[in-house]
């Protein structure tokens, strides 16, 4: 087997071990309708994990509901003050964002919590809210053990050929 060969397996298989899986949702729409102008701790939804993630979002809220026959119906401005899980670290900076890393496999509740403002009809709110997840890389200890024993196994063979 030649060195060409080798290098490409053992790429190969380093690449296998880092690639992980990825899962986007959006999550239904959430109506809030709070009675004094800001609402906190709404639920949002929730998604669970199979494996360890690094999960990210967004939430936003609409600014109309068209009803067709041209009815549209102007929402409230919402200024986010938080959104994403509770309990964990969130990672992303701005109110409307939410990011985690290496996030356990489990069921988890998105969370949010701001205020509504301007010249829109009443106190509702729309909210939605998209997930990204993809699966951490991190292989057990295992798979490291039997990547590195193909690896020597190419390299015994390799080098017995060569003698």
């Amino acid at each position: 087997m030649s060195k060409k060969s080798l290098v490409l397996a053992a790429i190969a298989a380093a690449a296998a071990l880092v690639g992980g899986a990825a899962h986007a949702d959006t999550l239904d729409p959430v109506f809030v309708t709070p009675s004094s102008g800001s609402f906190s701790d709404v639920v949002l939804g929730s998604f669970t994990l199979t494996q360890a993630s690094d999960v990210t979002g967004s939430v936003f809220a609409a600014t109309s509901i068209d009803f067709g026959a041209g009815f549209t119906l102007p929402l409230q401005s919402v200024s986010f003050s938080f959104a994403g899980l509770n309990g964990v670290t969130d990672l992303d900076a701005s109110a409307g964002g939410f990011s985690y890393k290496n996030l356990a496999a489990g069921t988890y509740q998105l969370l949010a919590s701001g205020s509504l403002g301007g010249s829109g009809f009443g106190n509702i709110a729309v909210l939605s809210t998209t997930v990204n997840a993809v699966a951490a890389a991190v292989p057990e200890p295992s798979t490291y053990a039997l990547m590195l024993a193909g690896i020597g196994a190419l390299g015994f063979i390799a080098r017995r050929r060569r003698a």
